[in-house]
């Protein structure tokens, strides 16, 4: 029993990866990927919503967590920042759930 459990909540958390951003982070921030990480839909939080398959209409909809790691990976990539970068996608991608209204 715990191989599989162990194997189930490993491809549950590889659900959540977010290697569209991890990719552009790893290959060198520049101008375009601050331009990208300004926009909700388009940030790393707008890749976990396209993972999830669900489309934001607005911010408030979002947990306050959510909201406050979209701000946080806005800052990191205006001030190119890498490792925090990368580390605010982590916490993205453990979050269970960025939605306000949703419990797991």
């Amino acid at each position: 029993m715990r191989i599989f459990y162990s194997q189930k909540t490993e491809s549950i958390i590889k659900k959540f990866e977010l290697s569209g951003w991890r990719n552009k982070i790893q290959n060198g921030l520049d101008e375009t990927h601050q331009e990208l990480s300004d926009s909700w839909l388009r940030c790393a939080i707008g890749e976990r919503m396209k993972i999830e398959g669900r489309i934001l209409e607005n911010v408030k909809d979002l947990s306050p967590e959510a909201i406050k790691l979209g701000y946080d990976f806005s800052v990191a990539m205006d001030e190119r920042d890498h490792d925090d970068a990368l580390r605010i996608i982590e916490k993205i991608e453990k979050l269970p759930t960025i939605w306000r209204n949703e419990t797991l």
